[in-house]
């Protein structure tokens, strides 16, 4: 099994998460988190005004899944969570790790 985190733009989420869905992943778990990364700031203006962000909210999607739907769901989640046909700076990153024990905790003891 696999355990894939995906962090992208939150306000991607809801098609994220529709699209997972679809395809019938069986649970997940989303979380709105902040953070940034090699460029630190965003510089934006507000009431005409220049501001600087240096934590961007993002989406945090974590699933477990079979090893046999990695391609597919990672697939799926990066054309999703891309800005325009090639994407942008900043659309996201995904992380696939591996996943050697899993327990259920209504079955345990």
């Amino acid at each position: 099994m696999k355990k894939i985190d995906a962090i992208v733009r939150a306000e991607k989420m809801p098609l994220i998460k529709e699209r997972l869905r679809e395809m019938g992943v069986a649970g997940m778990t989303i979380s709105i988190v902040m953070g940034w990364s090699k460029n630190r700031e965003l510089h934006l203006q507000r009431r005409g005004q220049p501001v600087s962000y240096d934590l961007i909210q993002r989406a945090k999607f974590e699933l477990v899944i079979p090893d046999s739907q990695v391609k597919e769901i990672v697939s799926a989640l990066i054309e999703s969570a891309r800005s325009g046909k090639d994407g942008e700076h900043g659309d996201g990153m995904i992380f696939i790790s591996n996943v050697d024990h899993l327990m259920n905790v209504k079955y345990l003891g």
